[in-house]
């Protein structure tokens, strides 16, 4: 039910889903047979995970999705609702099924996920309340779906509010020429090493930033796993280092999580370094469970792990 008065300061807008995790010696290969163990249901989806780790830190959050009412669905909803996401913005839609993904998990931690589709992949852009985004300090969509991101970007140009995008590999029409549109608009943008060669081919990072934050993007986040990662500014780019983990259970989710700490932190007023460095700490953490949202730390215990000065790779 929406509340009258309230405004999260970030919506995420895009997909829900539950993943059903499988625990493998190793993913199966071109024709092979494996034995698996259910983990059982867990709430996944790129956009749920960022947001639930918004929630995680402290800052007011919504997500504009849409599920089901099978029993995926009611697992998504009673998740947000649990965790005090807004979900005014979240249309059920009856008699449909709720996206799901299939996650093996070898030994490592490491994961292979296949995507199950139905028609509720992500939202339809009329299902998207543009009153009710257009009041966020952020709005946070993924290149999944480019109709929707770009509808997102258009609906909230000149509101104040900022756009951040998570750009992959895999984006829906890949490339800087489909996509300079959506990062016209885009005030934060994350993408990872393999998103960046998707994005803009054989461009260094630095020359990447050369092409894209000209166009208006206040940071341009770039992951690199292990080897931590860089944000770049109009004035600087600042690099920063990954944190050893204690434990590796499941790197499901990681991604999402450091999206959802930076910008998080953002919204503190925190500079970008220190930004950096609260991400980076928060998905070391997170992935030392099964389950994207399984492991997500609070805002304290991440302040408590970087205060203990953990190890850096």
């Amino acid at each position: 039910m929406e509340r009258r008065g309230y405004m999260p300061e970030i919506i995420g807008v895009g997909e829900s889903d539950v993943d059903v995790y499988l625990q493998v010696d190793h993913p199966p290969r071109r024709g092979e047979k494996v034995r698996a163990r259910e983990i059982g249901k867990l709430p996944g989806g790129m956009i749920g995970n960022f947001c639930a780790g918004v929630a995680k830190h402290g800052v007011s959050c919504g997500i504009v999705s849409v599920v089901g009412d099978d029993e995926n669905g009611k697992i998504a909803l009673a998740d947000y609702q649990g965790r005090g996401i807004d979900t005014a913005g979240l249309t059920v839609e009856p008699g449909k099924a709720t996206f799901y993904c299939v996650v093996h998990i070898d030994g490592t931690g490491e994961k292979c996920l296949t995507a199950v589709q139905t028609p509720l992949m992500s939202p339809r852009p009329e299902q998207v309340p543009a009153d009710y985004i257009r009041q966020a300090k952020y709005v946070h969509v993924n290149s999944m779906d480019y109709t929707l991101a770009l509808h997102v970007a258009k609906t909230i140009a000149g509101s104040g509010a900022g756009l951040s995008l998570d750009y992959e590999a895999h984006a829906e029409h890949p490339g800087f020429d489909a996509w300079k549109p959506v990062l016209e608009q885009t005030s934060v943008l994350f993408v990872n090493e393999d998103g960046l060669e998707s994005l803009l081919p054989g461009l260094t990072m630095d020359q990447a930033a050369e092409r894209i934050l000209p166009l208006g993007v206040q940071y341009m986040v770039v992951t690199c796993a292990e080897k931590g990662g860089a944000v770049f500014t109009k004035d600087q780019s600042i690099q920063y280092r990954a944190y050893r983990a204690a434990h590796v259970a499941d790197t499901t989710g990681a991604g999402d999580c450091f999206n959802a700490a930076f910008l998080s932190e953002i919204v503190r007023g925190s500079d970008p370094k220190a930004a950096a460095r609260y991400a980076a700490a928060a998905s070391t953490i997170s992935i030392g469970a099964v389950g994207a949202r399984t492991g997500l730390p609070a805002r304290e215990q991440v302040l408590a792990f970087l205060a203990a000065e953990p190890e850096q790779i």
